[in-house]
């Protein structure tokens, strides 16, 4: 008996198939690409309308502005302009001193004029800054105390030429000794402390004067 082979029947319906299907896909991305063609020409539609309307929203918006600012500018044009205020300060009274007080409490408050970037002001000064302490160039020739403290030995005498760095005296701040020294060459003209004295800050302990060549 002969045998019969199918295999070429086979190959030609699993051709026809891969050709369908392959047709197929091309239908479907080709449909695909339409829809979305349309989609997108629709969105581009919609954008340019809702452009429109807000260009139009603006130049509306621009106009509304520049009629508020004509008819604002008319208006204050026609206004008539504001008396013009006297630049001159008038002067402060003082405050009248309480009833309860004395006498002696009564402090008369003094008004001084000064001047910044040109204008003039007046202004009371308070009792701090009248009983300031003012400053003073500090002479060469006066060793001061800069910290309170108690003088533990003075090592020079009047009169005397000491040379630049040597030791002066020693002063005692906080538990701790400070040894001053001599700033320039120069002669002791007085001494105005002792040993076992306690003197406050910014006190003259030693004044010194030039030497004579």
């Amino acid at each position: 008996m002969a045998k019969t082979n199918n295999k070429p029947e086979q190959a030609v319906s699993s051709d026809k198939a891969t050709r369908t299907k392959r047709t197929y896909s091309k239908e479907v991305m080709a449909r695909a690409r339409k829809i979305q063609a349309a989609r997108k020409a629709e969105e581009n539609k919609k954008a340019a309308e809702e452009r429109k309307v807000r260009m139009a929203k603006r130049v509306e918006d621009k106009k509304k502005v520049a009629e508020a600012k004509k008819s604002a500018d008319a208006k204050q044009k026609a206004a008539k302009p504001a008396p013009k205020s006297d630049p001159a300060v008038k002067p402060v009274a003082a405050p009248t001193p309480a009833a309860e007080k004395p006498a002696a409490e009564v402090v008369e408050n003094e008004i001084v004029d000064f001047a910044i970037t040109a204008r003039k002001y007046k202004t009371y000064l308070t009792r701090k800054f009248k009983e300031r302490k003012f400053w003073v160039d500090p002479s060469p020739f006066e060793i001061l105390s800069y910290i309170p403290g108690t003088v533990i030995s003075v090592d020079v005498k009047a009169g005397r030429v000491v040379e630049e760095g040597k030791q002066i005296l020693i002063l005692e701040a906080m538990k701790m000794q400070n040894k001053v020294e001599m700033p320039f060459t120069a002669r002791i003209k007085k001494i105005n402390v002792k040993a076992g004295e306690k003197i406050p800050k910014d006190f003259v302990m030693i004044e010194l004067e030039p030497i004579e060549k």
